[in-house]
């Protein structure tokens, strides 16, 4: 009978293997149909982002964003608990929760336009919420009064472009923006569902945004308010006109040019190895070190630097002249966090980012590297990142 244990071992093995693969399979599977658009690292997912625009008299507009937000992946201590959400500008001077999910809704201007919206509980990852009882979805839904929207032109009509705020770290299931119609509007939608405009973009991957364009007649646009029109300081120039700027760009192109010929110069005419050191070197002032792979000197009178020895100059050091090699070891800057979130845009109407953050040192919680166009606003209270 012992002879044929080996084979019972392998039947074992093999149904243990089977059970593994199956479990597998099953968990993406299941993970697909959570989150079909998802990529690999995604911790969270959008199934659904629609951003409705209500037109006032003045040219503001009242802009409601409404979210599914599904977290998708993360242990106990990575639960979201808080995002940021980009907005248009920072001309904003309400904003309202629409949903009992939140339980604190406020602007931030911490590297953007934001809204900072604080949930009533915290949300896991499925496994996590399985094994806890608590939850990894949350719809929530806020609006936002907003100006500095639209442009004018020579015939009197008025221009909106409008981007909502992208992610750069989730992907999105479905993306729409609805927008108030009225007599005259031409627009550049995909449909209309009774009142609005509207634009289905679908599916967006990381970083990808939706943007849309209206025009509106003169006789909706006459009553617009200036002070709700976007000014030359929304565009980044606070101060002249944009002549100046331009001149301003080019000497400074110009003067980069010239010390950017002058480094050329130097670089050519400086020997193979010079350190770095500039002219007037004695030789026997300095010690040279070696660790096998970098030769460094220094000072008689300093100590050797750490893992390094004693050795003999280069053969083709030459004391003087500086170079474009130098002496120091190259350095790639890095932490325990190396997730950024990065926007960038051209159009000062629409520049807007979002941003998922939660507690426990979640990916993206601690990096604040946010590229935006920062836009004037009244004086406002700053709040603090939980």
């Amino acid at each position: 009978m012992k002879r044929f244990l080996p084979l019972r071992w392998l039947a074992v093995c093999l149904a243990a293997l089977l059970f593994s693969v199956v479990t597998a399979v099953s968990a993406f599977a299941a993970d697909a149909d959570l989150a079909p658009y998802a990529e690999d690292g995604d911790m969270d997912y959008i199934r659904n982002y629609i951003v409705t625009v209500d037109l006032r008299e003045d040219g503001s507009a009242d802009i409601t964003y409404d979210i599914d937000w599904q977290v998708i992946d993360g242990d106990a201590t990575q639960y979201l608990s808080w995002v940021k959400i980009g907005l248009a500008n920072a001309h904003v001077d309400t904003l309202t929760p629409l949903t009992d999910t939140i339980a604190d809704l406020q602007y931030s201007d911490d590297g953007g336009s934001y809204a900072k919206v604080v949930f009533a509980r915290r949300y896991y990852s499925p496994e996590v919420a399985a094994e806890n009882g608590g939850e990894s979805n949350v719809q929530f839904a806020f609006s936002v009064h907003q100006s500095h929207l639209f442009t004018r032109n020579d015939d009197g009509t008025a221009n909106f472009t409008f981007t909502p705020g992208w992610f750069d770290d989730l992907s999105v299931e479905n993306m729409q923006i609805r927008w108030k119609n009225a007599d005259g509007f031409v627009a550049d939608n995909t449909g209309v569902d009774g009142e609005y405009l509207t634009w289905d973009f679908g599916h967006l991957t990381h970083g990808q945004a939706a943007k849309v364009h209206v025009t509106v007649p003169i006789t909706y646009s006459e009553d617009f308010s200036p002070d709700a029109a976007m000014t030359k300081e929304d565009y980044g120039v606070s101060d002249g006109n944009y002549e100046d700027v331009a001149s301003g760009v080019v000497t400074v192109l110009l003067i980069l040019l010239f010390f950017g010929a002058c480094f050329f110069i130097i670089v050519e005419r400086s020997p193979t190895w010079g350190g770095g050191f500039g002219g007037g070197i004695d030789p026997a002032d300095w010690f040279w070190y070696t660790n096998g792979i970098h030769t460094i000197r220094r000072a008689r009178t300093a100590p050797p630097p750490p893992g390094y020895h004693r050795t003999d100059p280069p053969k083709n050091f030459q004391p003087g002249g500086g170079s474009s090699r130098g002496g120091g070891v190259g350095r790639r800057s890095g932490g325990g966090n190396d997730h950024h979130f990065t926007c960038a845009c051209a159009c000062a109407s629409s520049c807007a980012c979002a941003c998922a953050c939660a507690g426990g040192g979640r990916a993206g919680c601690s990096v604040k590297d946010f590229y935006t166009v920062r836009l004037p606003r009244p004086e406002r209270e700053n709040h603090d990142e939980p």
